[in-house]
């Protein structure tokens, strides 16, 4: 958690040092969905004790810049209110979070994140292409169980206290993607775009054999820029 928390005030730093050497600088918003997973170790895989993690579908939305260095440059730094999490349906009793989970139910975890990540952003006319570290931390979660006779039911949604179970709500993660973008009114730029991401850090143990995973996911997203400044002749938007 320590390590997470320094990177996190570093990166945070390097970014502002990044916007006094800026060109143009842009902000706007964005929305998307993804399909959120988590990563277990290799050598877990085949186990019999190992749960079925399964996606789950999930959003985010949040605000994004763009700290233009070069016409095909940029650094783009985003805060986002980011969903992730798993589901899993097992043929054995299992206790997750601290719930204990009846043979033959699904159980949905999710966990609010605020995310920020800080993409190197590099430009081929109207497309481009993303890449950088994430620092996210865990603002709450929550586990809803499901049953199915005929149809998919809810039974209960139980908030975890992300502290009292061990979850470490720091995470330091990769994220890389591309898409392109098109001029929209008032010198904006709409833009469209798909990524994966990945953590580095690990939140939470496995139940049964005790070994921790990281999230990954999906998505793909949709926003809007609006340019809010030059500095002397500045350079052409791509």
């Amino acid at each position: 958690m320590q390590t997470a928390m320094k990177t996190t005030a570093l990166a945070i730093i390097l970014l502002f040092s990044i916007v006094g050497q800026a060109q143009q600088v842009s902000f706007g918003f964005k929305m998307g969905a993804q399909r959120a997973n988590v990563q277990v170790p290799d050598i877990l895989s085949g186990s019999e004790y190992l749960p079925d993690f399964k996606s789950i579908t999930t959003t985010n939305f949040g605000i994004v810049s763009e700290i233009a260095l070069h016409p095909n440059f940029a650094i783009q730094p985003e805060l986002s209110y980011v969903t992730k999490g798993f589901k899993v349906h097992e043929n054995f009793d299992l206790k997750l979070f601290d719930v204990p989970l009846p043979v033959g139910l699904t159980a949905v975890s999710q966990f609010r994140y605020l995310e920020m990540p800080i993409l190197a952003k590099a430009k081929v006319g109207k497309f481009y292409f993303l890449a950088g570290p994430t620092f996210g931390y865990a603002m709450k979660g929550n586990l809803e169980t499901r049953a199915r006779l005929v149809l998919e039911y809810d039974l209960f949604d139980t908030k975890i206290n992300l502290d009292k179970v061990g979850y470490d709500r720091w995470e330091v993660g990769g994220m890389v993607g591309g898409g392109f973008a098109f001029p929209a009114f008032n010198g904006g730029q709409i833009f469209l775009d798909a990524r994966y991401s990945h953590g580095f850090t690990q939140p939470y143990d496995i139940p049964l054999v005790h070994e921790k995973v990281q999230h990954k996911s999906f998505g793909l997203n949709v926003g809007f820029m609006l340019p809010l400044g030059r500095k002397g002749d500045g350079y052409p938007r791509a």
